[in-house]
C-alpha cells in the first residue's frame, strides 16, 4: 500500500516497495527518538496505513 501496490490487485515495483519501507523506518526512528511508546507506534503506523488504504479507494473511485 505504501509502496504503491494496489490492494485490488495490480502491479507494484521493486523501488516503490523498498521506498515504503523506507518511509515506514524512518517513522518508527522518528517515534523512538521522540519516546513514544510502542502501543502509540503501532496505532500511528495503523492510521497511517488506513489513511493510504482510503485515499487510494477515492483515487480509484475518481478513474471511473
Amino acid at each position: 500500500i505504501i509502496g504503491g501496490t494496489l490492494l485490488t490487485g495490480g502491479r507494484g515495483t521493486i523501488i516503490g516497495s523498498i521506498l515504503g519501507l523506507m518511509i515506514f523506518t524512518v517513522i518508527t526512528n522518528l517515534f523512538i527518538l521522540n519516546g513514544l511508546n510502542t502501543a502509540d507506534q503501532l496505532v500511528a503506523k495503523g492510521a497511517i496505513i488506513v489513511v493510504a488504504v482510503l485515499l487510494q479507494r477515492r483515487s480509484l473511485a475518481s478513474h471511473t
